[in-house]
């Protein structure tokens, strides 16, 4: 016998245009409990819906995939409250904080028969509107990433942000150190060339003056004396400018090392590593 395989229907991921990602179940065969354990198994959770902009958002995307009004769990309840006063409290399991936000339809949620516990899209509403009913009714769900998923996400985007922002500073910080001391670099190189130029075309001199006096001339005495002298001179500034250049090494390198350090702490602090 041939053996026919069955295609097992499996929940969708989607993406409203808000850049939020919503897995839908479509299936009406999940009570509120077995719908919140399948958003569970995949590290997930029943959709909590707390602001206007978001259930728009969300409205919008399932007006693109169904068209009209669908059945589909949400994550509220009001805790098997038998209280039939629509405005009895409703909260949302994940995250345990009371609906404050709510797209209730006309009349709802009413808790007929005392047992209509937990919040659903009803799609008997013409635009997606909540209504109660018993938490065994069997419907299709929505899902979304965990609440605390989303807040470690977020924080862990801030605190990279904010180290993002410090190593950039300091890398910036210690670009601009490094162009200053080329700068200072190439002013004390192209000194010292014109030094020795300087000396060059002095050499160039006595030594057409001594040509030019070779009968010993008075003036010509001491060649040798105001050769030094001019030497030493400019050994000297060579020298001061070798210890003008040690020292520019040296304060940037402490600058950038008081930097650095300010950065470490300031990244440890941002990292929770000390207070």
């Amino acid at each position: 016998a041939a053996l026919v395989g069955m295609v097992i229907a499996e929940p969708q991921w989607y993406k409203s245009r808000e850049g939020k990602k919503y897995l839908i179940e479509a299936d009406q065969k999940y009570n509120w409990l077995a719908a919140s354990q399948a958003c569970s198994r995949r590290n997930l959770q029943l959709v909590e819906i707390k602001s206007e902009k978001k259930n728009e958002d969300l409205v919008h995307l399932l007006k693109s995939v169904f068209g009209r009004s669908t059945d589909l769990w949400l994550g509220a309840n009001d805790e098997y409250n038998t209280n039939k006063d629509k405005h009895r409290p409703f909260y949302w399991s994940a995250s345990g904080n009371r609906m404050d936000y709510n797209n209730w339809a006309q009349g709802g949620p009413n808790n007929a028969n005392s047992n209509e516990h937990c919040a659903h899209i009803c799609s008997k509403t013409a635009n997606f509107e909540w209504n109660d009913l018993p938490c065994t009714k069997q419907i299709g769900y929505i899902c979304e990433e965990q609440h605390a998923q989303n807040v470690h996400r977020n924080s862990l985007h801030e605190k990279s942000q904010k180290v993002l922002d410090i190593t950039s500073k300091l890398f910036n910080s210690q670009q601009n150190e490094q162009h200053k001391s080329m700068e200072k670099i190439n002013r004390i190189v192209n000194q010292v060339v014109k030094k020795n130029n300087e000396i060059t075309r002095h050499l160039m001199r006595m030594q057409q003056n001594l040509e030019h006096n070779s009968n010993g001339d008075r003036d010509m005495k001491h060649p040798n004396r105001e050769l030094k002298s001019y030497v030493e001179a400019a050994l000297q500034t060579v020298r001061d400018m070798d210890a003008e250049l040690q020292n520019a090494s040296e304060n940037m390198y402490n600058k950038f090392s008081k930097k650095f350090q300010e950065a470490q702490v300031s990244i440890e602090h941002i990292l929770g590593n000390k207070n």
